[in-house]
């Protein structure tokens, strides 16, 4: 077991496999932040969107009130229709102002999960390949080591 090439072989064999779990992580980090992401722009984006649809049921409600107020008082023409065309005004505008307020909400997750993938420890094909030869030259190294203790050498 002290011979130098059968070190070698071990040392760097047990970096690969080291290696090899490091990268089932990182994967399985990866896949948890991106469905972490995921749930958070579905939700904002079905929050967004009940938002919008209440908004745009109270401006329905709104302009039907103003119709049955003309219509009962008698009023009818311009003025009116200015009052209807602002009311239609102030629901679109607070819908676009809400689905302002989403793509924000997602920028905002973008970021967090761009963040979170780089707080994750991933190393390329070269650096684990160094790595592992690193290994394998001390284990041939601590090989001659126990051989020359032994005076085999």
């Amino acid at each position: 077991m002290c011979e130098p090439v059968t070190m070698a072989i071990v040392t760097g064999g047990a970096k690969a496999i080291q290696a090899w779990g490091q990268r089932q992580t990182t994967k399985a980090k990866f896949g948890a932040l991106a469905e972490q992401r995921e749930a958070q722009n579905e939700e904002i984006a079905a929050k967004a969107s009940q938002s919008m649809g209440e908004r745009v049921k109270q401006g329905r409600a709104e302009r039907a009130r103003l119709r049955v107020a003309a219509g009962e008082g008698g009023v009818s023409g311009q003025s009116v229709n200015a009052v209807m065309m602002d009311a239609a005004f102030q629901e679109e505008s607070d819908v676009d102002r809400i689905g302002t307020g989403a793509k924000f909400e997602q920028r905002a997750s973008e970021a967090r999960f761009k963040s979170g993938l780089a707080s994750v420890k991933n190393p390329g094909m070269l650096e684990t390949g160094l790595g592992i030869a690193v290994a394998a030259a001390g284990g041939y190294s601590t090989g001659l080591q126990i051989q020359k203790a032994k005076g085999i050498i």
